[in-house]
């Protein structure tokens, strides 16, 4: 407690001391003046040659991203241009695979009706034979008749 006083008895002493410290005006100055215009020109043309940088700049990156843009354009044409080859060769395919399968269809259509001509020519006089022996075996006669074939 005996410090506390202490303390509180020093910060009491010096507060006066320290507020007339702080309200204490230090003047402005001619050299301060002229330091101030001089930091404002340096600023002023530091700042002119960070526009002049960025201007160059600009237009640099402008160049090249339009050059990047006209490259890109170029390759997506050539990539176009490849798809459709690629959609072109694969409707040729398509049409000559579909031609095949035609030509096989329309092949074993037409060697199935040539094949069968003969059989059927042999089957028409296996009936007339039969037909004709009918006449003499009233059995086979029944047979057929039933069978529809007469």
């Amino acid at each position: 407690m005996r410090t506390l006083k202490k303390f509180i008895g020093i910060v009491l002493f010096f507060l006066p001391v320290l507020v007339k410290a702080e309200t204490k005006e230090i003047p402005f100055t001619l050299s301060d003046r002229d330091r101030i215009i001089r930091t404002e020109q340096k600023v002023e043309a530091l700042d002119a040659k960070i526009d002049a940088v960025f201007g160059g700049l600009d237009a640099t990156i402008d160049s090249k991203v339009n050059g990047l843009r006209s490259d890109m354009n170029t390759r997506f044409e050539a990539m176009d241009k490849r798809f459709d080859q690629l959609f072109n060769f694969l409707w040729a395919i398509i049409g000559i695979f579909t031609t095949m399968m035609i030509s096989v269809f329309g092949f074993a259509f037409w060697d199935r009706k040539l094949s069968l001509a003969p059989l059927k020519k042999q089957d028409q006089r296996i009936l007339t034979v039969l037909v004709d022996y009918s006449k003499t075996q009233p059995k086979l006669f029944e047979i057929l008749k039933n069978a529809g074939l007469l």
